[in-house]
């Protein structure tokens, strides 16, 4: 047991293991540096992940507009505190929970800020979810809001309808009805397609496939490679989202009507791949463009691998490299 702390302390990381109740019980070099360098509460980064704290404001009162009211995730979570010389440091952390002890890792964001970083990764938090808002907003009153004024227009014109009439307008009523029934139901399951968590990661690409297909005639081949292991929920959503941007890249950008997307199992990890023949982009103008961002971001929460390969006229392939062990 000794010796496993001894080897523990020296990981390159800054990795703290508690108890249950918060109490330290071995924490890594780097850790201890950090320590000395940051004003570091571990218990309130701990609660920070739960969504019992806020990670950027100490008092109720400065919480009430706060950019990241919603419940951080466990896995990757952004929080910020103050160094030795006050200024404030942006940070991300990740809680793993086993049975009795609690492993917290914490890496430096950016560099210290005092307002200037152009690319702080609150703002660019905060982008993505505005964009994932406005979205959604959009698909609301352009698709299901517009039916559902529709309905409400024919509902109210039955009174003036003959009545010998009446019986086949209720029955278009009832068939709009359904139609919006399943427009709400698409908008879900863009959002949180429900067979990824039922039935599995394949079953639900699967799916995305056929109704990509029937909504836009874009055609996706999808290749599986050994024998399907189970990845977590958190897994299984990253590689869905990753799969289901490139996707909407090609269809987008490359300017070809095919996209191949592989899954190739291996003993420990997941190797995706999602590849089209279309016109290509410049790697160096386009990198730090928000949906390639988005892309990294989310291998890089589940500990993945993320990398893109591409060049005018010659097509792009993304890479995405996941373990499959929790």
């Amino acid at each position: 047991m000794k010796e496993n702390r001894l080897f523990f302390r020296h990981i390159q990381k800054a990795l703290w293991i508690l108890t249950s109740d918060y109490q330290i019980l071995a924490k890594t070099k780097i850790a201890e540096e950090m320590e000395q360098a940051y004003f570091l509460d571990v218990k309130k980064i701990i609660e920070i992940s739960l969504g019992k704290g806020c990670a950027l404001h100490s008092t109720q009162e400065q919480c009430l507009h706060c950019p990241l009211e919603e419940s951080l995730s466990p896995q990757g979570f952004p929080f910020k505190t103050f160094n030795k010389e006050s200024h404030l440091v942006e940070f991300w952390g990740r809680v793993d929970f086993a049975e009795d002890e609690i492993m917290l890792q914490i890496e430096l964001g950016t560099t210290e800020s005092e307002g200037t970083n152009d690319h702080s990764m609150f703002d660019y938090l905060n982008g993505a979810r505005e964009i994932e808002r406005k979205k959604i907003a959009q698909d609301l009153h352009d698709g299901i809001a517009q039916s559902v004024y529709s309905l409400m227009l024919e509902t109210r014109g039955i009174k003036w309808t003959e009545k010998e009439a009446q019986s086949e307008k209720l029955k278009e009523i009832d068939r709009h009805f359904s139609e919006v029934l399943t427009e709400i139901k698409d908008l879900a399951g863009e959002l949180r397609p429900m067979s990824l968590d039922e039935f599995g990661l394949i079953p639900a690409l699967k799916q995305f496939i056929k109704r990509t297909v029937e909504m836009t005639g874009f055609e996706i081949d999808l290749i599986v490679i050994g024998s399907e292991r189970r990845l977590t929920e958190s897994s299984r959503t990253a590689v869905y989202r990753i799969i289901q941007e490139a996707i909407a890249n090609a269809m987008k950008y490359s300017g070809e009507n095919q996209a191949s997307i592989t899954l190739e199992y291996q003993e420990e990890v997941l190797l995706v791949t999602i590849e089209d023949s279309g016109q290509g982009f410049s790697l160096a103008k386009e990198e730090k463009g928000f949906g390639l961002m988005n892309m990294k971001e989310r291998a890089h929460a589940v500990c993945g691998e993320l990398s893109i390969q591409s060049m005018p006229n010659r097509g792009t392939q993304v890479f995405f490299t996941i373990p499959v062990r929790e």
